[in-house]
């Protein structure tokens, strides 16, 4: 018995004699040879080659608006900085920031983080990946300041207690380790260097999505990309309706990077 992987030319070489066949007595001579054509290709093609079509992202160039979602989005420069704003780094690091003009299109207000969502952190840049275990401590009632947290007798179970303590290996009890997730950009005004939280209709924002990055970085460019925004009018599996979803890599491209470090005002940095 053939396997259907080596059968595969053979199945499509039957299939389109059959087709040919099928419709060759309507057809005039012209329409045959195209038929026939159109059979031989698919007999000497891979079975299924054709059922898999790849979207490919359209360029990301600065200077140049795009349409993402319910934006569009004109991207400047991107910036090191040793700070921006109220964001300041671990020391050692810095500051990465992708400057963007954003114009809400629709009209209705929309939230930035709808459109951080949609720009995912470079990758391969040396992005300071997301903390997950960020706040646990608070959250478990532990002391920071110790490490403890209340014991079953009302005293304090100490970083001793293997019921307390993790594991040292964080790949421990998985085959591979999973790769860091990046954080999400943080929102900023350019012109007042505030937290933006609500684009309004029509106003043309300049704003700065902003990621620490390492000091051992080196590089003068960073690969941007930008996601497409699907609008859900009903969900069906939460309960929420009308909100805008990310979806598949829309718009890509290389974005030079400025180094603004050691300046001292954060317009100049910006």
């Amino acid at each position: 018995m053939k396997h259907a992987r080596t059968g595969g030319p053979d199945i499509a070489f039957r299939v389109g004699r059959r087709v040919v066949s099928a419709v060759a007595d309507d057809m005039s001579t012209m329409q045959r040879v195209g038929a026939g054509v159109v059979a031989a290709l698919v007999a000497v093609s891979p079975f299924g080659a054709w059922n898999k079509v790849e979207a490919q992202a359209d360029p990301i160039v600065a200077g140049t608006a795009i349409e993402v979602g319910p934006f569009d989005v004109t991207v400047l420069r991107a910036v090191m900085a040793d700070e921006l704003g109220y964001l300041a780094p671990a020391p050692g690091n810095h500051m990465l920031a992708v400057v963007a003009d954003v114009v809400n299109t629709s009209d209705v207000p929309e939230l930035s983080a709808t459109l951080g969502s949609a720009v995912p952190a470079p990758e391969g840049v040396g992005i300071v990946a997301a903390d997950p275990f960020a706040g646990l401590d608070t959250d478990l009632g532990t002391d920071p300041g110790t490490g403890t947290e209340p014991g079953a007798d009302g005293g304090a179970a100490t970083s001793t207690d293997p019921a307390a303590e993790p594991s040292a290996d964080p790949s421990a009890g998985s085959d591979e380790a999973e790769e860091p997730e990046l954080p999400s950009a943080n929102i900023l005004n350019v012109k007042d260097a505030t937290s933006t939280g609500v684009l309004n209709p029509g106003v043309t924002y300049q704003i700065a999505l902003i990621w620490e990055q390492s000091g051992e970085w080196e590089g003068d460019e960073i690969p941007l990309k930008m996601l497409e925004l699907s609008w859900i009018e009903e969900s069906r599996l939460t309960l929420d309706n009308g909100y805008w979803l990310p979806a598949d890599v829309a718009f890509e491209g290389p974005i030079r990077v400025k180094d603004n470090r050691g300046m001292s005002t954060e317009e100049d940095q910006a």
